[in-house]
């Protein structure tokens, strides 16, 4: 696999286009206004972390215009980052954020939205961008995803494709977004979407070049976006799909929100997490069962063996895959991404990807 190196930090084509991100990104999912949009993280703290991740090469920075309830936050903290450190640190980032959900003005706590202020049609598509822009303080977005599908209930399109995807390539033409890519997305919907963009991009460059799906170790089928009882045939059809069409995969939730950093196990429970009871009893139902905890136990014996921690093993056995161009794990502490950026230099040997293949399918 080519790769490169800034700052120590490997970087990965994502999919067959010549952007290069990091191969440990940051997920600022968590990250706004905390006193008021639920998020961990603000400005203050913020700041300094985001300073360090250059310092380390994590060039790859993700978010969504609604993050945080809706608030719009994320993205306002990032603009505010780079009209404070200038255009520099704005030209060494790749900036990805997503749009398809309704986003309220700063400090606005409810709101009543139109049928025309989420989705995939044109109207929403190109106001949406140009309130990205606005709360980023940028000129571009360097990847712009699509958030989820907008379906019908008898899962059909809401939009006819030919509209959302010909709205994306006139911001791509207009330079206004660089590069396109799709989140939450099956194999079929990612394939008639990128037929879609073709069809309307005709003798251009343009084309969806990544996917962020759900991917993690004690996780697997899910990746495929299918819905129903799922095999690792599910996981190994989709991994093999997107490596043929040339679409990188930026893994979301890759710790399985928290399970994987050796705070959680049989007896304990870290009650300050994403798993804690304000989490739900569904959430912590779904994540915090007998078979993943058992997992999380045979995992963090093969990171002790390895002398690393058990997030850092979950993120290089994602990098173990040529699909994976970085993976993105949320950050709202300095040690988080310290611990993070050390994840690349993991390896793993042919019998020791086999022994973690063996217990995790």
């Amino acid at each position: 696999m080519e790769t490169k190196t800034y700052k120590g930090m490997k970087c990965r084509r994502m999919g067959n286009s010549g952007l290069w991100v990091s191969e440990v990104g940051i997920g600022l999912w968590k990250w706004g206004d905390p006193s008021y949009d639920g998020s961990r993280i603000g400005e203050h703290e913020g700041f300094r972390v985001l300073d360090r991740a250059l310092e380390l090469g994590v060039i790859h920075w993700d978010t969504a215009n609604s993050y945080n309830e809706g608030s719009g936050n994320s993205e306002r903290l990032l603009g505010r980052y780079f009209k404070t450190r200038g255009p520099r640190a704005r030209n060494m980032v790749v900036l990805a954020t997503k749009v398809k959900n309704a986003v309220r003005d700063e400090h606005e706590m409810t709101r009543d939205f139109s049928p025309n202020e989420s989705g995939a049609s044109r109207k929403y598509i190109v106001q949406a961008v140009e309130d990205c822009l606005r709360r980023l303080q940028t000129d571009r977005i360097d990847l712009l995803y699509h958030h989820s599908p907008s379906l019908l209930p008898d899962s059909s399109w809401e939009t006819p494709l030919d509209e959302t995807w010909d709205a994306f390539d006139q911001l791509v033409r207009q330079g206004k977004v660089l590069y396109l890519a799709v989140s939450n997305r099956t194999v079929a919907q990612l394939e008639a979407e990128s037929a879609a963009l073709a069809d309307v991009a005709a003798n251009s460059s343009h084309r969806i070049i990544g996917i962020q799906n759900r991917y993690n170790v004690v996780d697997r089928p899910r990746v495929s976006a299918k819905k129903g009882e799922l095999t690792i045939a599910d996981e190994r059809d989709f991994l093999e799909f997107i490596a043929q069409k040339g679409v990188g995969l930026v893994p979301f939730m890759p710790l399985a929100l928290g399970l994987l950093t050796g705070r959680y196990s049989k007896g304990k429970v870290d009650e300050t997490g994403r798993l804690s009871e304000q989490a739900g009893e569904a959430r912590r139902a779904e994540f915090l069962t007998d078979r993943n905890l058992a997992l999380v136990d045979k995992l963090d014996t093969i990171a002790k063996r390895k002398g690393c921690s058990l997030a850092q093993l979950s993120i290089a056995w994602l990098l173990s895959h040529e699909v994976v161009c970085s993976v993105i794990a949320g950050v709202t502490k300095m040690e988080q991404l310290e611990e993070n950026a050390m994840s690349p230099s993991v390896s793993f040997s042919r019998e020791e990807l086999e022994e973690v293949d063996e217990f995790t399918k």
